[in-house]
């Protein structure tokens, strides 16, 4: 089944959460048996830029094609809320030569994602080269309409999946990348 990623393509918002996790196949299994149903598996490829008052990174996806993304999330390790402006683009590599000349290049995340939906929370279960196994939640504020719906939701999965407070993120995959090196 493909994933379901032209339904963020534009603009909107989400309620988001991000964490380290010991071993996404255990993971996988727990959130299996909450119940989430599978999307698929993707290859994605995202280099971000240096850009004022927010993040921007091109992603290039092995199920989704390539996307400009533009988003805005505090740096918080609680359940925040991330608006964002998601582009497809037909040709990658000349709008990555012009964001080139016109903003410094950041670091490349090359990760291996799968896609699971709960309710309307998108699951993420990521293995990010270099970093390590995440799990990342979006709860998809225009889908649910309610923030304290959103936010009970996400609180639920953090508990049933049995996700510690350290091990909460606040910063992209980027920022880690660039904290490594």
């Amino acid at each position: 089944m493909p994933i379901r990623g032209n339904e963020i393509v534009g603009s909107g918002s989400n309620l988001e959460l991000k964490a380290r996790i010991a071993n996404v196949d255990f993971t996988r299994e727990r959130v299996r048996a909450l119940g989430a149903e599978r999307q698929g598996a993707e290859h994605q490829v995202d280099q971000y830029y240096q850009v004022p008052g927010g993040r921007m990174k091109l992603r290039r996806s092995s199920l989704d094609g390539a996307h400009l993304i533009v988003y805005l999330r505090p740096d918080d390790v609680s359940a925040c809320v991330s608006t964002f402006h998601r582009l497809p683009v037909d040709h990658p590599k000349p709008l990555a030569d012009t964001l080139e000349t016109v903003f410094e290049t950041g670091p490349t995340v090359d990760k291996q994602r799968e896609v699971w939906w709960w309710k309307s929370v998108r699951i993420h279960l990521d293995r990010v080269e270099g970093l390590g196994e995440y799990i990342e939640f979006e709860a998809r504020l225009d889908k649910i309409g309610d923030h304290a719906e959103a936010q009970q939701l996400v609180d639920q999965l953090t508990h049933q999946l049995g996700i510690e407070s350290s091990n909460l993120i606040s910063s992209s995959y980027g920022e880690m990348i660039c904290e490594t090196h």
